[in-house]
């Protein structure tokens, strides 16, 4: 019994013993592998942006640590928001440990808050050294309602470098105009008053961006008017292009219908009065010249005329106004149509269709028969 009481007191002192320990014991953590080395903040972000608008945010990043090789950049939650230069690169102020980096941002929808940015370092092996994420800032977002005129642009500076006019057929003009700004969002240019207008060349870098837009308007008109909106002054201005139609016979756009062009009529006449001359000399002075002139003549007047040029386009054919894949579409045929190809350029042919109006199809919507 003494032998048992003995043991369970051991026990009992032993158990004792253990819960002092774990008491009276601090617990050792595991240290942490690195303490935080990069801080990040604002240096500036705007108050209100409309939408569309294109916008500058810079932030600064405060490194206390010189062994990483890489700053990786994200931003988180940009739905609302198109950030158009991702890869542009932090600028380091040698005489301290100050990054900074300037985002361009579109707005393109309604928000409370810009995205969130989230910066981390890594080593020269991509290891992960170090992280820090800045909430985005409080914003107020808007929408701009411009009228029938606003041609849905925002930019810092617009201007308007051309403007080319040619006659598209008897009742209709077809205007390019060749636009630059600076900060914009003008790839969204539309005149909404017209309906067949679209981008035909589109350049950007985000500090300046190019356009060249065509357009189908009636004859009558003799000024565009349209409005921009000015994120610089905050307000909408006016911009007025004068038309000047170019002559019928020189135009290079899209060409007038060939076989109602006064220059080729001319050509066509010359030419036949050389034919019936050197003919006339040939039968009356037997001069083979003449003959061999008369010849070369007549070669022209056949290819300038001749009715071997027809083409037979498929069903549902796009026919647009310029050689390009985003320039209008006039017309889609119903079914299948027979057109006179007039040239080719690029992938694409024009045409002359019934109605004596021009166009350009894809080579692959002409039948093979």
């Amino acid at each position: 019994m003494k032998k048992i009481i003995g043991l369970l007191l051991c026990i009992f002192v032993g158990a004792f013993a253990q819960i002092s320990d774990d008491l009276f014991t601090q617990p050792e953590y595991e240290e942490s592998p690195y303490s935080q080395s990069i801080f990040l903040s604002y240096e500036n972000t705007p108050s209100l942006v409309y939408i569309g608008e294109i916008f500058p945010i810079t932030i600064k990043a405060i490194i206390t640590r010189d062994d990483f090789d890489k700053i990786i950049t994200n931003a988180t939650d940009n739905t609302n928001f198109r950030i158009l230069n991702p890869k542009s690169e932090w600028v380091h102020d040698l005489n301290n440990q100050l990054f900074t980096k300037t985002f361009y941002l579109q707005a393109l929808n309604p928000s409370p808050k810009l995205p969130n940015i989230l910066v981390e370092l890594v080593d020269n092996e991509g290891v992960f050294l170090d992280k820090d994420e800045i909430e985005g800032a409080q914003i107020e977002t808007s929408a701009i309602n411009g009228g029938a005129k606003f041609s849905g642009v925002l930019a810092q500076s617009f201007v308007v470098k051309n403007e080319i006019t040619n006659k598209f057929d008897d009742k209709s003009l077809i205007v390019t105009i060749e636009m630059e700004a600076t900060y914009s969002n003008l790839k969204d240019f539309k005149l909404k008053n017209y309906a067949n207008g679209s981008i035909d060349t589109f350049k950007d870098n985000i500090a300046l961006q190019y356009i060249e837009y065509d357009i189908i308007i009636p004859n009558y008109i003799q000024t565009l008017e349209f409005t921009y909106f000015n994120t610089k002054s905050r307000d909408f201005q006016t911009i007025n292009i004068p038309l000047h139609v170019k002559s019928d016979d020189v135009s290079t756009h899209t060409d007038l219908n060939p076989k109602e062009s006064k220059f080729k009529l001319y050509k066509d006449i010359f030419f036949g009065v050389i034919f019936v001359s050197l003919i006339i000399i040939f039968v009356y002075k037997r001069y083979k010249i003449a003959l061999l002139g008369a010849f070369l003549a007549s070669v022209y007047l056949f290819y300038a005329n001749n009715p071997f040029s027809q083409i037979k386009l498929r069903s549902d054919t796009a026919i647009r106004v310029l050689p390009t894949e985003k320039s209008s579409v006039f017309h889609v045929t119903e079914g299948e149509l027979e057109v006179e190809k007039l040239s080719s350029k690029n992938g694409y042919i024009k045409i002359l269709l019934p109605s004596g109006r021009i166009g350009w199809v894809r080579e692959e919507n002409v039948t093979k028969n």
